[in-house]
């Protein structure tokens, strides 16, 4: 499922590589949010029942040579700097109006843009399997994760349009 990322993301020349993608566009007050602050917003955006999901995850597929989270720490602070790990992402590129995080792994790899440009804010993943366990990741976490993103997409706007910094 190919998804159209803006053509001013750094994701965008790269899209194609991805087999699965999907995004995620909601309108909001503001032109522009920078990059701490669309990371900030995100990792303040997760909802509660979405860590306990990471933590099972975690539990599962460290058994099938997945990588997992780590050992939690504090809530990470800005400023953010590439190659930083935030749980089970990286960040892969910082710009302004855009963060995009990830991970490389045997079986897939998986990227998150955070975007936001003339008052939308856009958050779209990409998904490139390397062989069956992948797919097979992939398609078990699918469902988990429509829900997980839609829910912190929104609950990201309410956060950004609030005006409050996370």
């Amino acid at each position: 499922m190919p998804v159209k990322l803006p053509a001013s993301s750094a994701l965008a020349a790269e899209q194609e590589e991805y087999p699965y993608g999907d995004s995620k566009c909601h309108p909001v007050l503001r032109q522009t949010v920078g990059s701490d602050e669309l990371i900030a917003t995100f990792l303040a955006a997760t909802p509660a029942w979405a860590d306990s999901l990471m933590r099972a995850r975690d539990q599962i597929v460290g058994v099938f040579g997945l990588k997992t989270t780590g050992p939690r720490q504090g809530v990470p602070q800005a400023p953010f700097r590439v190659s930083q790990q935030l749980g089970v992402f990286r960040i892969l590129h910082l710009a302004p109006g855009e963060a995009i995080l990830g991970e490389d792994d045997r079986h897939l790899d998986f990227r998150v843009s955070l975007f936001c440009a003339s008052g939308q804010l856009r958050v779209s993943t990409l998904v490139r399997p390397h062989n069956a366990v992948g797919w097979l990741y992939l398609a078990i976490v699918l469902p988990f994760h429509h829900l997980i993103s839609s829910v912190m997409a929104r609950r990201m706007v309410r956060i950004i349009n609030n005006g409050a910094t996370p």
